[in-house]
């Protein structure tokens, strides 16, 4: 008899899962037996989702987008796009087995809308939405990088800035070191010359030390050198009386 008799269980643990048996007893001497089958399944959390951008161009957009269940349990997985549910890969689409992994190839007029993605247990359901035109304009219509080749590039990038500051920091360092060095530094004599090499200097020859000049440089004698010498021989003067001899 419909909302006259009945089993109501509160507070469901995992453990209530089993089959439940209902007897009616009708007069005058009718019995029926029923049975329930109760299965307990717990609520669906949100999903883990994830969108990468493959590359994007301006005749076709490649995206991968990820929906998985978080919680315990088995849970089911569906796609859908303006009430078409996508269960199997096509021309445009490929899906995983499971279900999670979905890889889209659309062209700019298709990636208009947005895709949902169901999470879902017999008691429960979770719904997602992917905005397709805002990711596949994340590339801006270029050809686009995936998420991790603009960390690899920008970490690139920044080791090169760093090593270019670093080459430019000691360049300057050394150039700011050689004037202190040549003001620090002594000043060097010169080596002293071997002997012999050098231009000795001697005073004029005097009278005749002087020897003859080489041919064809004969210079005229001086005036002293042209008067001539005069030679005074003195003798002794002997007193008168004294030219006897003894």
């Amino acid at each position: 008899m419909f909302n006259q008799t009945g089993l109501r269980i509160g507070a469901l643990q995992r453990g209530d899962s089993g089959v439940y048996g209902a007897r009616i007893k009708l007069h005058p001497a009718m019995v029926e037996d029923q049975f329930f089958n109760l299965s307990i399944y717990e609520s669906v959390p949100s999903p883990r989702t994830r969108s990468q951008l493959l590359a994007s161009t301006l005749e076709w957009c490649n995206v991968t987008l990820q929906c998985q269940g978080a919680g315990k349990g088995a849970v089911n997985v569906t796609w859908k796009r303006d009430n078409i549910v996508w269960e199997r890969s096509s021309e445009r689409h490929q899906l995983s087995p499971d279900g999670t992994t979905l890889r889209l190839s659309l062209p700019p007029a298709a990636t208009n809308g947005t895709l949902a993605c169901t999470v879902s247990n017999p008691a429960d359901r979770r719904v997602v939405l992917f905005d397709l035109g805002a990711i596949c304009q994340a590339g801006g219509g270029q050809s686009g990088f995936s998420k991790s080749g603009y960390i690899v590039l920008t970490l690139i990038l920044l080791a090169l800035s760093m090593g270019g500051a670093f080459w430019c920091w000691r360049v300057n360092s050394d150039k700011a070191a050689e004037p202190a060095a040549s003001h620090t530094a002594p000043a060097e004599e010169p080596p002293p010359e071997p002997p012999g090499t050098g231009t000795e200097r001697r005073s004029p020859p005097e009278g005749n030390d002087q020897g003859p000049s080489p041919t064809g440089n004969d210079e005229e004698p001086s005036a002293e050198q042209k008067a001539p010498v005069t030679t005074v021989h003195e003798q002794p003067h002997q007193a008168p009386g004294d030219t006897g001899e003894e």
